[in-house]
């Protein structure tokens, strides 16, 4: 590990690995604070060195002090799971083959407002050979060196946790600044090539440059190796660029067919080409993008993507449906994705909502068995269903009844914020719908039903007004967006993936 004036993440990241670590070395580049103290509490081997804006030299300083068969790449704030630890411990003492290096997903936190974090494989598990040595200033890789030794790359399912300090806007803006003057210096030195490119795009899109950013991306997927990792990473890039502007529509469509003409099954591109469609009036082909994406979408592991896009992608398809009035191909489609993959609780909580809106009392029962709850929270929630089947069928005030007696009970479950919700509007009961909702963005801070219902309880001026919509916009499958882009379930952007565009709007 390199480490600069870093203390606490530096103590997080070694106290994770400290157990299974035969040597820790780490690389100081000139602390300030107690960083180095606190690696020598570590640490076999503390290296204290100059920073020469170069992030392969301070890692190739750091590589030529360790002495162990095998070398994991941590940086400061990263951690391991004990479970994680202990099962790379075993897979490194009694399966890793020393012709391979391995690549490990390294995951980030879900930022405010979006249903999932984000996560990359990336090269962090290497054999320790003479000659293995990483390139370039910035987004310093090791992959040309271990090519050169004829070292395969292999995926492993261990994670690699980063914490909110990473979505922290101030540390972002600052490793923007650095990763721009660090990526001009290499291309003043070597010229510019698809990794530097990438990079001056992300910084430049950071910094609120968008215009320049999406003329580095452009430039990124001249530069590439066709379907390569660096130019599939150029069209995200681009597409979360033009984000924001909706006259940028069209744009973004054509970008993303040219890029699915690489990436025919991208599932974050298909996600994506069908948030554009839906938004530009065309749902019938919206569906289609996203009923290939669930169906048969892939992910290109070493490009940002949202850890859950397969089940991004069927809320995507199953909302879709349910907005072209097809509950029934819904249905089938979310059994058939929670008969592959059982352990989706968005997926089945969906299920249960479209078993809740046609009256199946007996197949929503079974779903919520399914549930992680405890025998008082089952309990409370099969009271609830019992209101939100009432609600459903717009026979209000016995659905109060049963949903406020498990609200009153302090469940907290969004099936009983939404429905008490929507049937406190349908009853004119502002204030309280009100407290109601504040409570279920405290509970669900990716969904934007609650902040639209907010919106709309200003505009009640008749209990017609207040049933059509609080009511029908659940009822019937219908999610209203307050930004004015069109309905839930449209893709928008989130960061420098295109996972952004399922992230912020699947719900």
């Amino acid at each position: 590990m390199i480490v600069k004036n870093d203390a606490a993440a530096a103590t997080e990241t070694l106290e994770s690995i400290e157990s299974i670590a035969d040597e820790i070395v780490v690389f100081d580049t000139g602390s300030s604070d107690a960083t180095p103290q606190i690696a020598t509490q570590f640490s076999s081997t503390l290296v204290e060195g100059e920073w020469h804006d170069d992030f392969s030299a301070a890692r190739n300083a750091c590589l030529a002090k360790v002495h162990g068969d095998w070398v994991l790449w941590l940086d400061a704030g990263e951690r391991l799971t004990p479970r994680a630890a202990g099962q790379l411990r075993q897979f490194v003492d009694h399966e890793a083959d020393p012709r391979k290096a391995y690549m490990l997903l390294v995951q980030v936190p879900s930022q405010p407002g979006h249903v999932a974090g984000e996560q990359i494989g990336a090269v962090r598990l290497v054999p320790n050979y003479p000659g293995i040595r990483f390139s370039g200033r910035v987004r310093e890789e090791i992959a040309p060196s271990l090519a050169e030794k004829g070292i395969e790359l292999e995926g492993l399912p261990y994670r690699i946790q980063r914490g909110p300090r990473h979505h922290d806007p101030q540390n972002k803006l600052r490793k923007a600044r650095r990763d721009l003057m660090l990526a001009q210096r290499e291309i003043d030195e070597c010229g510019p090539n698809a990794r530097l490119l990438n990079c001056v795009g992300d910084a430049n899109q950071l910094l609120g440059e968008a215009t320049t950013a999406v003329d580095c991306y452009r430039r990124a997927v001249s530069a590439a190796e066709p379907k390569s990792a660096e130019m599939l990473e150029a069209y995200y890039g681009i597409l979360s660029s033009l984000d924001g502007q909706p006259e940028a529509r069209s744009q973004q469509l054509t970008v993303c067919v040219e890029a699915l003409e690489h990436y025919p099954l991208d599932i974050q591109l298909l996600c994506a080409m069908g948030g554009y469609l839906q938004q530009l009036g065309r749902r019938d082909l919206a569906t289609r993008a996203y009923q290939t994406a669930s169906q048969f979408g892939l992910v290109h592991p070493q490009t940002w993507h949202l850890a859950n896009i397969h089940e991004v992608a069927v809320m995507c398809y199953t909302l879709s449906l349910q907005l072209d009035g097809q509950d029934e191909a819904a249905r089938q489609a979310l059994e058939g994705a929670l008969a592959r993959s059982g352990d989706s609780i968005a997926l089945r909580r969906q299920l249960i909502e479209l078993h809740v809106k046609h009256g199946r009392r007996e197949e929503a029962l079974v779903q919520l068995d399914h549930l992680p709850l405890d025998a008082e929270q089952k309990e409370l929630l099969e009271g609830a269903l019992r209101g939100a089947l009432l609600a459903a069928e717009k026979n209000w005030i016995p659905a109060r009844a049963y949903l406020q007696a498990a609200y009153d009970e302090g469940c907290r479950d969004p099936l009983v914020l939404r429905w008490l919700s929507v049937t406190l509007l349908s009853l004119e009961s502002a204030d309280e719908a009100r407290r109601v909702l504040g409570e279920w963005q405290k509970v669900e801070p990716g969904n934007v039903e609650p902040a639209q219902f907010l919106a709309a309880i200003p505009d009640m001026v008749s209990e017609d007004t207040a049933r059509e919509t609080a009511a029908g916009a659940h009822a019937t499958g219908r999610q209203y967006r307050v930004d004015g882009g069109g309905e839930a379930g449209t893709p928008t952007s989130s960061g420098r993936a295109a996972a952004a565009h399922a992230s912020e709007r699947a719900r």
